[in-house]
């Protein structure tokens, strides 16, 4: 009696977590497009909450929002972010989880008057938080210039960091 040992590559759909095996002729498939139960394109990929999406979105824009912020300021060249720097960090592999979109996202120095996006890059820019007066607001151009570039370089040390220590641990980037 001959025993043999057969090898076949099984595949799992992450959307619905159908399990099948790809067979032509009696040798493995190419690689499928569907799922075979599902039928849905995307079954080799992990859903993204429309949260993470969001996220993604808004440091995707930094770029553009600060290099706007640096035209607005008579073409300051200190105001600056990164070439590549966004693309490296999102496309981590893995990629970035919820906890460290949101430590980029969430953290800009204390004296900001508004978090700055792509919908209010525009208002009260130049306007800070006074620093007597709580809840009030103070224009004042060159302590704006100040603070819009501690959050430009305190965002880019978090980005850095959390790209070097996924170097670090040996996962590194895709």
């Amino acid at each position: 009696m001959t025993v043999s040992i057969i090898q076949v590559s099984e595949y799992t759909c992450e959307r619905c977590g159908y399990k099948w095996i790809n067979r032509v002729n009696g040798v493995d498939g190419p690689l499928p497009q569907r799922c075979a139960k599902c039928k849905k394109r995307n079954w080799n990929r992990n859903r993204i909450s429309h949260r993470e999406i969001g996220l993604r979105r808004r440091v995707k824009s930094f770029e553009t929002i600060y290099f706007n912020q640096a035209l607005y300021w008579w073409r300051d060249n200190t105001i600056s972010w990164p070439n590549g720097l966004t693309e490296r960090f999102l496309n981590l592999h893995p990629s970035p989880t919820v906890k460290e979109l949101e430590q980029v996202v969430y953290n800009p120095p204390e004296g900001y008057a508004i978090r700055i996006n792509s919908q209010n890059q525009y208002t009260r820019r130049g306007w800070i938080r006074h620093p007597n007066k709580p809840g009030k607001l103070k224009y004042d151009e060159e302590g704006y210039k100040r603070l819009l570039k501690q959050g430009i370089q305190k965002r880019c040390e978090i980005m850095e960091a959390i790209i070097d220590s996924r170097l670090r641990i040996g996962i590194g980037s895709g």
